[in-house]
């Protein structure tokens, strides 16, 4: 029997990570590993430990998101979506309601 956490796909067990992101600075931290996911200079993601020092989230507001699989960053265009960002800066979350469904 599997955890609530986990799907079989294909004969797979893909597990359920619990992550958060920080949509005002598009970054994604696993708090089981406490990996952050971020764009660099080139667009690519990645991960680390620690952020470089021109990213600051501590003030910022983050949410808790579940992905299946270790790369949070590949449903982003959905989460820059959902989690808009404002221009004074606050988030304004896109809910069904808010699609009209």
């Amino acid at each position: 029997m599997l955890s609530a956490s986990a799907q079989v796909t294909d004969s797979t067990t893909t597990t359920v990570h619990k992550y958060y992101y920080y949509p005002s600075s598009n970054i994604y931290f696993d708090e089981a590993t406490g990996n952050y996911w971020y764009k660099d200079n080139t667009s690519n993601w990645v991960e680390t430990q620690t952020l470089p020092t021109t990213i600051t989230i501590e003030k910022t507001p983050r949410y808790s998101i579940n992905y299946n699989g270790t790369e949070p960053w590949k449903n982003n265009a959905a989460d820059l979506k959902k989690y808009k960002v404002k221009k004074n800066g606050t988030v304004k979350i896109k809910t069904q309601k808010d699609a009209g469904h």
